[in-house]
């Protein structure tokens, strides 16, 4: 998965999954063009990435601004000549009841529009005129199942997996992929500080998992860069779980023999 003389676009970036797949991408020859709307974050990546010899572009704001989207992808095409490669990693929780439930807007047009917003610019400006391309979409498995009180991200994350498919099957004609990953537990920066407050809970989702830990950051940019590169070549419109087992594991429960090793 080597990305010499490539594009990459790289969405929420300043943190977690995306700031792992810029520093992967540009350890792979990628020139990388990173957005979060955390500015210091961002500006902290992209002089840790300069500092290791990358070249970098960095871009502040929301992937919900569609105004945003379109003039961080010109500049990109601008001066770099298009984008071989975008990883839609952007995005945000926020939890209440669903009769309560008062930031849908914002959380579907960052979570479900934004995605597509940069989707289709990059598409626009650059992929389909030179005819390929390849796109990952971040979701969660709160695109393929539910549990209580999230009710716009469970939305907004099967939105994700609805576009990816439409996408895959439009823009394979450019030579366009489109392929989506459905994190598990991972040890975001978030998780990390959650995990402190309330360890118990979390001990308790582990041992849930049937690898029986959370996955780290890497572990999931190295899922997208792979799905991204030319290894995979023959691979468009997969949804696929990065989840340690959750999916496979129908009940989310083990039985104490079944329980996996903990160490």
């Amino acid at each position: 998965m080597r990305f010499e003389n490539q594009i990459a676009i790289i969405t929420g970036a300043a943190s977690g999954m995306g700031r792992a797949t810029a520093q992967l991408m540009a350890s792979r020859g990628a020139a990388v063009a990173i957005n979060d709307v955390n500015g210091q974050g961002l500006a902290e990546v992209e002089d840790e990435l300069r500092a290791k010899g990358a070249r970098v572009l960095a871009a502040a704001g929301s992937i919900g601004d569609r105004s945003f989207v379109t003039e961080m992808t010109a500049q990109v095409v601008r001066d770099w000549g298009g984008v071989d490669t975008l990883f839609n990693v952007a995005g945000y929780a926020a939890y209440g009841p669903a009769e309560a439930y008062d930031v849908w807007d914002e959380m579907v047009n960052v979570n479900m529009s934004g995605t597509y917003y940069f989707c289709r610019e990059v598409a626009r400006q650059s992929m389909i005129p030179n005819r390929k391309g390849a796109i990952v979409n971040v979701a969660s498995l709160s695109g393929l199942v539910a549990h209580p009180n999230d009710v716009g991200y469970i939305a907004a994350k099967h939105g994700v997996v609805g576009i990816t498919k439409s996408l895959a099957v439009e823009w394979a004609r450019y030579n366009i992929r489109v392929n989506c990953i459905c994190p598990g537990f991972t040890m975001t920066g978030i998780f990390e500080a959650v995990t402190k407050e309330e360890p118990d809970r979390f001990a308790s989702r582990a041992r849930k998992t049937p690898l029986g830990r959370a996955a780290d950051p890497r572990e999931q940019a190295t899922v997208m860069a792979f799905l991204n590169s030319n290894d995979a070549s023959y691979v468009t419109g997969v949804i696929m779980p990065v989840d340690g087992g959750n999916m496979a594991l129908s009940s989310g429960w083990f039985p104490p023999e079944l329980s996996p090793a903990q160490g």
